[in-house]
């Protein structure tokens, strides 16, 4: 070691709990319940504070806060001094959590993630809607379905509002929305695994931006087993 250099000391390993009761677990796996938790997440947070990042009223916050101790997911981290009463910082009782799937009440482990899917399914599937409804005055709103086959002679079955063409947003001025399958992708392994990276990190790309608008985003890909 040189001199007048301290030896580097590990960073301080995150406190991971597994979680085992069927309330806990059932609290962490549930969407809705987890957003009101994410404020508490390995930081400290008032009830205030996540009562606005949540846009929740602090009452209901609060009754949510005292839900969260008597699960054992929070603790209160400290107390900071003003007039009055104290304003109290929580903070989740381990910097990460993992729940197995034999501590939920799914029956299996597609089942598990048919349940934890259904929510980001309904919330995507809403707002993909209203994005083309409020692109509709455009086009009329004559919405349909086109079924055709492509120009390699491949199934088609698209959204749109003419027999013609397929619909968009893809417009500079029009809704950044997008819905789309595609289950005729014919690729031998090694471009599946390039794509499956390059999908991966174009999203953490992205996630990792923090604009004014929150998305919802979903990326995914697997082989079929006839």
């Amino acid at each position: 070691m040189e001199a007048g250099k301290s030896p580097r000391t590990p960073p301080e390993r995150a406190r991971v709990r597994w979680v085992s009761g069927r309330e806990a677990a059932a609290a962490l796996t549930d969407p809705r319940t987890l957003r009101q938790l994410e404020p508490f997440l390995a930081r400290e947070c008032s009830v205030s504070q996540a009562a606005k990042e949540t846009h929740t009223k602090p009452n209901t916050m609060l009754a949510r806060v005292r839900r969260f101790l008597a699960l054992g997911l929070l603790e209160v981290a400290r107390e900071v001094p003003r007039k009055g009463r104290p304003v109290r910082l929580y903070r989740t009782v381990a910097d990460a959590f993992f729940v197995p799937y034999e501590a939920t009440s799914a029956e299996s482990l597609e089942a598990a993630m048919r349940e934890r899917d259904a929510y980001w399914e309904e919330l995507l599937r809403a707002n993909v809607v209203r994005a083309r409804l409020e692109d509709a005055p455009r086009n009329g709103g004559n919405w349909g379905t086109r079924i055709y086959r492509d120009a390699r002679g491949r199934l088609q079955v698209q959204a749109a509002v003419t027999p013609d063409e397929n619909y968009t947003l893809l417009g500079p001025e029009r809704p950044a929305a997008l819905s789309s399958w595609r289950d005729s992708v014919y690729l031998d392994f090694e471009d599946a695994k390039a794509l499956q990276r390059e999908l991966f990190f174009l999203l953490k790309r992205y996630q990792q931006k923090r604009g004014a608008q929150r998305y919802i985003l979903r990326v995914a890909m697997a082989p079929i087993l006839e």
